[in-house]
């Protein structure tokens, strides 16, 4: 999965009408949260509204606090930290390639 348009359209049955889903577009990102929903999807109440970076940190929006009181806020956040997490590293690893001279996908940034 490479494009937030793809998740959406995987899990428009959990997505609550009137909110856009999924908004980050990071491929490492989509591929995590995709397994986490293939989980969370199997609650019978289930819903999401966003995943969404704000001020620069994952923000998940669900129903999981009203379907699971106590432990929903936690999953929410774990999954917020997790994003976090593999947002630092992709940025760090840009960065890192980038004083190379090298693309995400190590390739030669320098004109030939």
């Amino acid at each position: 999965m490479r494009k937030s348009k793809e998740f959406n359209d995987k899990y428009k049955d959990y997505l609550e009408e009137g909110h856009y889903g999924m908004d980050i577009n990071e491929p490492s990102v989509l591929a995590y949260v995709d397994q986490i929903f293939n989980d969370l999807t199997k609650i019978p109440e289930f819903k999401y509204q966003q995943v969404k970076t704000k001020f620069g940190l994952a923000r998940v929006y669900t129903n999981l606090q009203d379907v699971m009181p106590f432990a929903g806020r936690i999953l929410e956040q774990e999954l917020e930290d997790k994003i976090n997490f593999i947002l630092k590293v992709e940025y760090e690893l840009e960065n890192r390639l980038a004083s190379l001279n090298l693309d995400k996908d190590g390739k030669s940034i320098q004109p030939v």
